[in-house]
């Protein structure tokens, strides 16, 4: 019965540790496929980036052709780079940023255009949350207090 009552505590009683388990599952299991089903395609070919950075330059109606590579590469490097930061939960909040940032503007890409933004708005949605909520205590930014924690009490 004791067994009973712990298990039914673990499921439903906040705690710190599930809190940073959560992160860290938020982390690492996003990330992998974004890098191995976006990133690392983008980023090894950059034939690809003027493709890319138009998707940015043709929503904002920009004209400047040559601005479409350095798109690209932001979009590239946020996808494959920044992904391997978030996944090791170094300079979190900035990937989180970078990558949510591209994520919507391939959502809104999709929406205008063709093809399901849902994929681009679920990326968006979780490394949103993670740019809120820190990478939590099992990350390299804990260990250097890099950026705080939500669960931290100091002042």
């Amino acid at each position: 019965m004791k067994k009973m009552i712990n298990f039914i505590k673990l499921l439903f009683k906040p705690s710190v540790l599930m809190a940073d388990i959560g992160l860290l599952s938020l982390r690492i299991l996003p990330s992998y496929f974004m890098f191995f089903e976006h990133g690392w395609g983008k980023i090894s070919n950059p034939q690809k980036w003027e493709k890319l950075g138009s998707s940015l330059t043709q929503y904002l109606n920009i004209s400047i052709d040559s601005i479409n590579i350095f798109f690209g590469f932001a979009a590239s490097f946020s996808e494959s780079i920044c992904t391997i930061f978030i996944f090791f939960g170094f300079f979190t909040k900035p990937s989180t940023f970078l990558l949510s940032f591209t994520m919507f503007v391939a959502g809104m890409k999709h929406v205008t255009g063709t093809g399901s933004p849902e994929n681009a708005f679920v990326y968006f949605s979780i490394f949103l949350a993670l740019f809120f909520l820190g990478p939590g205590k099992y990350s390299i930014d804990h260990i250097f207090y890099l950026e705080g924690d939500i669960n931290d009490k100091k002042n």
